[in-house]
């Protein structure tokens, strides 16, 4: 993925979850990965898998699609 897609990516994520009112910690225990990876994730320096888009789309309730708008 360019660079400029995995912020966006990153972004949402943490937008959606701060929306929800769930913290960093709570959120990596609910889908099943470590809080420095999540950090990676909203930061945008993580490559993402397909895998893990659809597990950090579950945790948020939201379709994976969601993420990639």
């Amino acid at each position: 993925m360019k660079e400029e897609a995995v912020q966006r990516i990153g972004d949402r994520v943490r937008r959606m979850r701060e929306e929800q009112g769930i913290g960093k910690g709570e959120f990596a225990l609910m889908v099943g990965i470590s809080r420095p990876y999540l950090n990676r994730i909203e930061n945008g320096t993580a490559n993402v898998t397909v895998k893990m888009l659809v597990r950090v789309a579950e945790g948020l309730d939201v379709d994976a699609i969601d993420l990639l708008k």
